[in-house]
């Protein structure tokens, strides 16, 4: 009895000749290597060649079937090979970005920035005018995107970073002046970063940072309400900086924790709670949650909120 032999699928040899085609175009100069960072724009056509694949093998039998399987992938090799040869390409060395937006008939605001490894100062401004937020990023690799709702007030700015899985870092630097007649969110999204938030000028509503490795510094002016500031990372280093006589909360979790609060210190492994003895019956606080693997937490008054 003969032996059927079992269809067997071409994708992990056609990345492997995928592979080796950019390695001769680079090597050969054909392509500079910072082209390269294209490659992560074909992601989806993995999935469709995949798809092809699955659809060809079921439907044809035999030759016919690998010759079809075989043609689908030389295809898929020769249009990315194409797409990252001949593409435009994405500008080299440090570029730099400036962007703008106006108040209108907004009465509050949201900042929202998207990056990887990045160093970022946001500070209150009362001296831009009628404009809602002035950005200015330097940075290298991808043009950052910045958009500004004018329904919602929300400013987004995002560098996509995709790339940072094959080449190295890029560099992200902003820094954004915010307006100070509107209240404002303030939202983050980092990989690696240095941070630091002058807002004592600004009414903010609330702060969220989201991060892997950092440092952040952060100055508020009086608290309106309950403020939430909310830090979420890995190993973090955390200062918060309030006004004299300003109600304020911490709680810090984790791993291995380390906290000062008004010139009290404490260290534990798990979490770290403490708060001002008025903190219960203030209707204008701040709550203060910082959570990662290793947290070290500073909260102090400054006179002036400097």
């Amino acid at each position: 009895m003969g032996m059927r032999r079992g269809n067997r699928s071409l994708f992990w040899p056609a990345i492997l000749i995928l592979v080796g085609v950019f390695a001769l175009l680079v090597n050969a100069g054909f392509v500079p290597v910072e082209r390269l960072d294209r490659l992560v724009d074909l992601w989806p056509l993995i999935l469709v060649v995949i798809g092809l694949e699955l659809v060809v093998r079921r439907a044809l039998q035999g030759a016919s079937a690998e010759i079809a399987a075989a043609l689908i992938v030389l295809l898929a090799i020769g249009g990315a090979a194409a797409y990252v040869a001949l593409g435009p390409s994405i500008p080299t060395g440090i570029q730099t970005l400036d962007a703008s937006g106006k108040v209108g008939s907004l009465s509050r605001a949201t900042a929202r920035v998207e990056a990887g490894g990045a160093s970022i100062t946001m500070q209150g401004s009362s001296s831009i005018g009628d404009d809602l937020f002035h950005a200015h990023i330097e940075y290298s690799g991808r043009k950052p995107d910045v958009s500004l709702d004018t329904s919602s007030g929300e400013v987004q700015i995002s560098q996509n970073t995709a790339s940072g899985f094959f080449l190295p870092s890029r560099r992200f630097v902003l820094n954004l002046q915010l307006n100070s007649s509107v209240p404002w969110n303030i939202s983050v999204d980092s990989g690696a970063a240095n941070d630091t938030f002058m807002l004592s000028t600004i009414h903010v509503a609330g702060i969220e940072v989201n991060t892997g490795g950092s440092k952040e510094d952060i100055t508020v002016g009086d608290p309106s309400g309950t403020v939430p500031i909310k830090v979420n990372g890995g190993a973090v280093t955390v200062n918060v900086h309030r006004p004299p006589g300003s109600a304020a909360s911490v709680a810090v979790s984790g791993g291995a924790a380390s906290l000062s609060f008004d010139g009290r210190q404490s260290k534990a492994v798990g979490t770290l709670t403490a708060q001002t003895s008025d903190y219960d019956h203030a209707s204008d606080r701040y709550q203060i949650e910082v959570d990662g693997g290793a947290c070290t937490v500073t909260v102090d008054a400054r006179p002036g909120g400097v």
